[in-house]
């Protein structure tokens, strides 16, 4: 980037960089990333997001040069003049505040100053930034939403698009509320994200997202529409997508001349096998997805400079190499790059949850065993349920009530190894009886001596592995027939969550949980539920 390039382009601090006396630093580090000259802090203080190159070049000589090496550093945006027409509008739903460009960014790229373009995040509140991973205590929810939105609002401002927010948390924060969290919150959370993430979504959830999506794409009047694949595990990228396509299928004539395409979730796209499962469960709906791809080697590097404005959530160094490759991948060779989209047509209903997760066989397997189970669980009179040290619970409250209801007349055990146990808000009640196994595995050979004789007792067994991949499915049956060894005489099913078993579970005895995240919008939940097929779609 020239300096005569750049005269009528406006200068914006990223917002990650702060300045502390003379000396400049990203976010909370305490490492300066450059030393100002009082000349140069001068400069810098007059940058304000509306002022040009040319402007500021006349207020202080030389500082076109400067502000061009600030941009090299990644210190200063500059934004080019753009002028977009008011028609036609493009909207891009994104779940959380980076995936359209991650995911779109070079398709974006070409349409800037074509078409009317808005950038729609589902998510708003976070306390993710990159020192979560690097068990940094920095946590104030307020902060950190505010310097997301800011990032998003630039990165908008780069590509002459808008920038909106709905008013929804992110997962970790729904499992385990932002007042709660704490050092060793962020130490459970860099140990196991997944554990935050990787969930089912919730009915309820889903069926509240698909409508305010209406609601604001009512106002918002798009000529075209693109969506997230929902490629991955993550529960909000899942969550949004089954939400998208609930709203096109419940509002079909208010979207039925606006085309719409469902991006390829990045970095998620590399998980092989995921989007032919996807296309696959869209077309046994009743609808159709037909692949494209388009050309972005002449906006790739641009792409990639975008990717960077969001420095608080990664570092370009660590998502670049992964950008590039798949990015070569659609493009058919190395240093030709494409992005993946799929245009959806037909007028599908949703499908099932299941159907659209890479846990698909698992997870039929445990709709199966607990269609059996419920009438067994009639006749007895215990349940247990072992949350071994790799399994997880999910949402203990609302999976204890669940278990409650689906069976009000039995004494229902459950243990927890110890390293799971800070998931439990409470201790149970009367009819969930909680026990907590200490010393990790060592305390767990007593559990099943102590359940042994229980002959006939059904037993839910809760760990990482339930429904692994191909490449460890025999070792996955060898535990399940050793754990069942040493549980005989009853059925045993096998869960990676208690989440998972519970929504399943629900499901069988045809109630759907409410979402209990603190910060999302209420319904009236006899709003939420109302007809089983409008989400669950064709089994």
């Amino acid at each position: 980037m020239r300096l005569g390039e750049v005269s009528t382009y406006v200068a914006q601090i990223r917002p990650h960089i702060h300045r502390r006396n003379r000396e400049l630093f990203f976010m909370i580090s305490k490492r300066p990333l450059l030393d100002l000259s009082l000349e140069a802090a001068r400069l810098y203080d007059s940058v304000d997001g509306q002022r040009t190159v040319a402007e500021l070049e006349r207020m202080y000589p030389g500082a076109g040069d400067r502000l061009v090496q600030w941009h090299q550093a990644e210190i200063v945006e500059l934004i080019p003049p753009i002028t977009p027409p008011s028609r036609p509008h493009l909207v891009v739903i994104e779940p959380h505040m980076d995936d359209a460009v991650l995911s779109a960014g070079g398709r974006l790229l070409h349409r800037r100053g074509q078409c009317r373009m808005t950038i729609l995040s589902v998510v708003k509140w976070s306390n993710f930034t990159t020192y979560l991973l690097l068990k940094r205590n920095f946590l104030d929810l307020q902060e950190i939403t505010e310097l997301r939105q800011e990032e998003s609002a630039l990165v908008a401002r780069v590509l002459g698009a808008e920038h909106r927010c709905l008013d929804w948390s992110d997962a970790p924060i729904r499992f385990w509320p932002a007042e709660r969290w704490s050092a060793q919150t962020v130490e459970r959370f860099s140990a196991a994200p997944q554990a935050f993430v990787k969930l089912l979504p919730n009915y309820g959830d889903v069926a509240l997202l698909a409508e305010e999506l209406t609601q604001t794409l009512s106002a918002l009047a798009p000529d075209e529409l693109w969506i997230p694949m929902g490629l991955g595990d993550h529960i909000d990228h899942r969550s949004t997508r089954s939400a998208c396509l609930l709203m096109l299928s419940k509002a079909r004539d208010r979207f039925s001349k606006i085309p719409v395409s469902m991006y390829e979730d990045l970095p998620y796209s590399a998980t092989a096998g995921h989007v032919p499962q996807i296309r696959a469960a869209i077309a046994a709906s009743g609808g159709q997805s037909t692949p494209g791809k388009e050309d972005i080697e002449d906006v790739f590097e641009e792409k990639l400079r975008l990717v960077s404005i969001y420095a608080s959530q990664f570092k370009l160094s660590y998502m670049e190499p992964t950008l590039r490759k798949l990015a070569e991948r659609e493009g058919g060779g190395v240093g030709r790059f494409a992005e993946a989209y799929h245009r959806l047509e037909g007028k599908p209903s949703v499908p099932h949850e299941m159907h659209l997760s890479r846990d698909r066989a698992g997870l039929a397997d445990l709709q199966h065993d607990t269609s059996v189970l419920l009438p067994v669980v009639a006749q007895k009179s215990r349940l247990t349920v072992m949350a071994l040290p790799s399994g997880h619970l999910g949402n203990w409250k609302s999976d204890r009530e669940s278990l409650a209801s689906a069976f009000p007349n039995a004494d229902l055990c459950v243990y927890v190894s110890d390293d799971v146990a800070w998931q439990t808000e409470v201790e149970g009640d009367g009819q969930v009886k909680l026990h907590i196994v200490q010393r990790g595995w060592r305390g767990w050979p007593g559990v099943f001596f102590r359940e042994l004789f229980r002959f006939g007792t059904p037993t839910v067994v809760l760990w990482r592995g339930a429904y692994c991949t191909k490449p460890m499915r025999s070792a996955k049956k060898l535990v399940n027939l050793l754990i069942k060894a040493l549980l005989p005489f009853r059925r045993v099913l096998f869960a990676r969550t208690l989440w998972d078993f519970c929504s399943v579970l629900n499901e069988q005895v045809g109630k759907k949980p409410l979402s209990k995240a603190p910060m999302w919008k209420r319904q009236d939940p006899d709003e939420l539920y109302k007809q089983k097929g409008d989400l669950a779609g064709a089994s």
